[in-house]
């Protein structure tokens, strides 16, 4: 009996060794369903493919979040000519989403993580947690934690290709 457990343990490191944790530099960015907070479905992403894109994952309780969120929204502003800035809220109901942009207004579209669908296909395992998007829905990066946005320009995004 411990023979078959060690054995099976074994077994389980090493499948989940090679086991990739989420996506990547490189990988396709999946089509994602875009839901409001009240749940309703308003499109996908792919309308977001016309320039690179920024997917920045966060949460209304998440202290990191509410710093970046504002200098987000600053570098969104002095770059919006090419870049588009989404934001996807991973929080549990979507009146905590409401509250948050209604105390901290963006000028980018935010979205709501429905049952945390979006962020279990993906592997957000943190948040912030950052995916930049070419047109062609190729990740040119992925980032997990808080970025200080005001240090960045679109041009350092390019750089990323």
């Amino acid at each position: 009996m411990k023979k078959l457990i060690f054995i099976l343990l074994l077994l389980v490191g090493v499948l989940s060794f090679g086991a990739k944790e989420g996506l990547e530099r490189g990988d396709k960015f999946p089509v994602l369903n875009l839901y409001n907070t009240k749940g309703e479905l308003e499109g996908t992403s792919e309308k977001y493919l016309n320039k690179i894109t920024i997917y920045n994952f966060g949460a209304s309780w998440c202290p990191p979040c509410k710093v970046e969120k504002p200098l987000l929204n600053k570098f969104y502003n002095e770059n919006r000519d090419r870049v588009n800035v989404v934001s996807i809220m991973v929080d549990n109901d979507g009146e905590s989403v409401d509250n948050f942009f209604t105390d901290n207004p963006m000028d980018f579209p935010h979205y709501f993580d429905v049952g945390q669908i979006l962020s279990r296909k993906i592997l957000i395992r943190v948040v912030p947690t950052t995916y930049i998007i070419d047109e062609n829905g190729i990740i040119l990066e992925r980032i997990h934690g808080a970025l200080d946005w005001g240090q960045l320009k679109a041009e350092d995004l390019e750089e990323l290709r």
